[in-house]
This record gives structure tokens, C-alpha cells and sequence, in this order.
């Protein structure tokens, strides 16, 4: 690390500091690399667990027993929690202390998991995931305000911000391996209870490692705004559960609506606060805006590919699961490797110039998945191009968004992107859910058998990723333009 790295991506040329943002980015001293350690640990744990279910689903269905609706619901219980709690769950780290909040999360997410594993029924199992999914949201927006309150150096939160957006794709995607060892080797449940000694140590390495964070004072919870933000986002992540049920479901537009109304309520009551739950003062940056919205994208791409995936190699040509968890390692393996060489991408390319690598590579991955190959080899190398895209994507944009926020706001700051890469995920599955579904049905409608009515929904489903990730080119393209270091990357 001696030699001297390109600069990171600051603040777009039009937008001034946010208040605390100087002395964040500014301060020399180094901190030790063990928080990060504990907090990544944490934060894979999270990324895991929404996806290592997919592939234990049939095993779970067969076991309890539950039905095709308990199931779902053992994913979306899990979604729906974490995606609307995330920006509250920021607010209680900004108020109450980022290490109070992170082991109030890991603690009651570690409890979920035994719950979960030791589950004799649906409606306890879907208990428990909805725990979880309340314990990460908050572990969650505190571990990232740790990465950015502990971390001021420049070199070390390029560094860390790395790593931390290579944990949550590689986690997302050992999810599904770990979920088809786990379930071929031993059993269901101990894709849940192996949270809980990884859980336990990092409790107690927390405890060492994660300095005592000072709170901020004269700060409040503002728990008006917060019922209804969360009111709203809970509305959002169901309407857009809803939608797998397909396009003419009452329940899923009406969460919408619902969702709209409340979301447009809290914004007026934030309008004009000192001191807001909802930055809105960060949304009115063009750079920040733009990294949003691609989280949003990105999200849906990476959860849909594996989704797809599992979908293809299990019921297109019936792989167990575990033999389907190792067809997604190269698609890890990819992201891994990407993550490595995203820091010189960025110095060399600009945050918005290597986020349109990582667009341009889901296009082409998704583009040729869409086509509907037979060929299984050539399946799985297309995912490792969308998996070597996710790094590329989510790094510079975690990046850009995060040098915006203050030391002061970095729980809400880091909720909100968050929020908007956990609705990314939910409107992911649910967009290609839907596709899947729709595709599928009208292929057995006219004869097709399950196989083929399969994989012409996957082919479906992967033509909309296709879309996402051409819209993610137009937002790198216009986030380009806004950030300085993109600038100086062209001249």
C-alpha cells in the first residue's frame, strides 16, 4: 500500500460539503482493520441469509409441512422487515450509538436464527425470519455507519467500502452454495443455526474491537416521521412481494398506492426539519441521486440472476441442490475477483466510468441468458460475467453515495442507500418473478412441458434483468458527467 493511489470519488462539482463532511474524509489518523473484520462478518451473515433459503425451500416445504404460500413467505418475511426498517434502524445508531445499535441487531438476529432452526412449523419459521429481518436492518445501517465513522482516512474507506460492497455480493451468492451443501449434507435447519456461534463470537469481538462510537446529543427518534416512513417502505416491499403473484393482484397495487401516499406523508412532514429522519437535503445532489437509483438496479440484477439461476439448473435440468449451489461458485468466484481490482478501476476509470463496465458486463450476461441457451456450461459462464459486473456496480456507488454524508448523519445517510439497494432486491424478484411466472404458465397453457415452459420464463426473466442493466448504463453515463474524478480520469 505504499504506493500512492488515484483519489476517490468526493463530492460532485455542484454540490457543497454536508456539514462534519470535511473532517469525516480529512482526518489522518488510521484506525485498525479488526472493526471492519466484525462488522463484515456481521454484514455477511446478513447477505447470506436472503439467499441461502432459495435451494432449502423444497426440503423445508416437505419437512414442516408448508405450503407454496407458507414458503414464499419464508423468504418475503424476511425482505419485507429489512427493506423498511433500514433507514429507522439508521436513525437509532445516529441517536443511540453505532456499537449500541450493531449488537442490539446481531443479538437479536442471532436469536432469530436458533428460532428459525429449531422451528416445528410454518408459522414459527416465518416468526423467526421476520425477526431477522427487523435484527438486520438494524445491524445492518449501523455496521455501514460504523465503516464511515470509524474509517476518515481516505485510502483506508476506499479500502473498506471495498471490501464492505465485495461482502454483500459474495454473501449473497455463497448464500445459495452454502444453502445446497447444507441441505444435501445435514439438514435445513442448519442453514439458520449456523448463525448462531458465527453470531455469538462477533458479539463478543464487537464488545473489543468496534470502538465506543459517542451518540449524538440533543437528537431524537423522531418517531412520528419513523412510523410512517416505515409504514411506507413496509407497504413498498409488500405491494412488490405481491406482484409474484402476478400483474392483476388487488393486494399488490394497493400496497403500492398505499405505499405512494404514506411515502409522499413523511416527506411533507420532513420538509423544513432541522433535523430530519429523512435526508432529503442528500436526495437533492445529482451524484447521490444517481447512486441511489443504481443501487436500486444493481440489487435487482444480482438477487434475479441467482433467483433465475436456481430456477434453471433445478427444475431445467433437475441438479440437486447442491449441485446447483456449486453451478453459482463461479458467478462468486467472478465477484470475488472483481472486488480485488475495483479500487484500480476507480483510479483509472472514475466511479462512474467503472460502474458502466459493471453495466455493460450484466447487459451482456443477461442479454445471452436471455436468449434461452440449453447449454449448462455456457449458462454458468455467463453468470460469472453478471457476477464480475456486481463489484464494478455496487463499489463506486456505495463510494460516491457515502461522500456525501456526515459523521453526524452517517446512520440515516447509510440507511437510505441501504433502503434503496434493499428495494432494488425486493423489485427484482418481483419483476422477474412475475415475468417467470406469467412467461411459464402461457408456455403450459399451450402444451409445453415443465422443463421447457421453465426455461422459456428464465429467458424472460433474464431479458428484464437485461433492461435493468440498460438503464444502469444510462445512469453511469449521466453519474460520469456529475463526478469530479471521472473528469480527471477522461483528461
Amino acid at each position: 500500500m505504499n504506493q500512492r493511489t488515484p483519489a476517490p470519488p468526493t463530492l460532485p462539482s455542484d454540490a457543497a460539503p454536508a456539514p462534519g463532511a470535511t473532517a469525516a474524509f480529512a482526518a489522518p489518523a488510521k484506525a485498525p482493520w479488526t472493526a471492519l473484520v466484525v462488522v463484515g462478518v456481521a454484514q455477511l451473515m446478513v447477505m447470506l441469509d436472503s439467499t441461502i433459503v432459495n435451494v432449502a425451500l423444497p426440503s423445508i416445504g416437505a419437512d414442516l409441512p408448508a405450503d407454496r404460500t407458507a414458503l414464499q413467505w419464508t423468504i418475503s418475511a424476511y425482505l419485507l422487515p429489512f427493506g423498511s426498517l433500514l433507514l429507522f434502524g439508521g436513525r437509532v445508531s445516529d441517536v443511540h450509538g453505532r456499537r449500541r445499535a450493531f449488537l442490539a441487531g446481531l443479538a437479536l438476529f442471532t436469536a432469530a436464527s436458533a428460532l428459525c432452526g429449531v422451528a416445528g412449523g410454518p408459522e414459527l419459521l416465518i416468526g423467526g425470519r421476520a425477526a431477522q429481518g427487523v435484527g438486520a436492518a438494524l445491524l445492518s445501517a449501523a455496521a455501514l455507519s460504523i465503516v464511515l465513522e470509524v474509517y476518515r482516512d481516505e485510502e483506508q474507506r476506499r479500502i473498506a467500502l471495498t471490501a464492505w460492497s465485495g461482502l454483500g455480493v459474495i454473501g449473497a451468492t455463497i448464500g445459495v452454495v452454502l444453502g445446497g451443501l447444507v441441505v444435501t449434507a445435514v439438514d435445513w435447519r442448519w442453514a439458520f443455526l449456523v448463525n448462531v456461534p458465527v453470531g455469538a463470537a462477533a458479539f463478543a469481538a464487537a464488545l473489543r474491537a468496534v470502538p465506543s462510537l459517542r451518540a449524538a446529543s440533543g437528537r431524537r427518534l423522531r418517531l412520528p416521521s419513523a412510523a410512517v416512513a416505515t409504514a411506507g417502505l413496509a407497504a413498498l416491499s409488500f405491494g412488490l412481494i405481491r406482484l409474484h403473484e402476478g400483474l392483476g393482484d388487488r393486494a399488490a397495487w394497493t400496497g403500492l398506492a398505499a405505499a405512494a401516499a404514506l411515502l409522499a406523508l413523511v416527506t411533507s412532514m420532513e420538509l423544513g426539519q432541522d433535523d430530519p429522519l429523512l435526508p432529503l437535503h442528500l436526495l437533492r445532489r445529482p451524484a447521490y441521486r444517481l447512486a441511489c437509483a443504481g443501487l436500486l438496479l444493481v440489487a435487482a440484477v444480482m438477487i434475479g440472476s441467482s433467483f433465475l439461476a436456481a430456477q434453471y439448473f433445478q427444475e431445467v435440468h433437475r441438479m440437486s441442490a447442491f449441485a446447483t449451489g456449486l453451478s453459482l461458485l463461479p458467478m462468486g468466484l467472478a465477484a470475488l475477483a472483481a472486488a480485488a481490482a475495483a479500487p484500480a478501476l476507480i483510479g483509472a476509470l472514475g466511479p462512474g466510468g467503472t460502474y458502466a463496465l459493471g453495466a455493460v458486463l450484466h447487459l451482456l450476461g443477461a442479454g445471452l441468458l436471455a436468449t434461452g441457451p440449453d447449454s449448462v456450461p455456457l449458462t454458468i459462464a455467463a453468470l460469472a460475467v453478471v457476477g464480475a459486473g456486481l463489484p464494478a456496480c455496487f463499489v463506486p456507488l456505495f463510494g460516491v453515495g457515502a461522500a456525501h454524508v456526515s459523521a453526524a448523519e452517517s446512520g440515516v445517510g447509510s440507511g437510505l442507500l441501504n433502503t434503496f439497494n434493499e428495494s432494488g432486491a425486493a423489485l427484482g424478484i418481483a419483476v422477474i418473478g412475475t415475468v417467470l411466472a406469467t412467461t411459464a404458465d402461457g408456455r403450459l397453457d399451450r402444451g409445453a412441458s415443465v422443463p421447457d415452459a421453465t426455461a422459456s420464463g428464465v429467458a424472460g426473466g433474464f431479458l428484464a434483468l437485461a433492461v435493468c442493466s440498460a438503464a444502469g448504463l444510462v445512469l453511469a453515463l449521466a453519474l460520469r458527467r456529475a463526478t469530479p474524478a471521472d473528469r480527471r480520469a477522461a483528461a
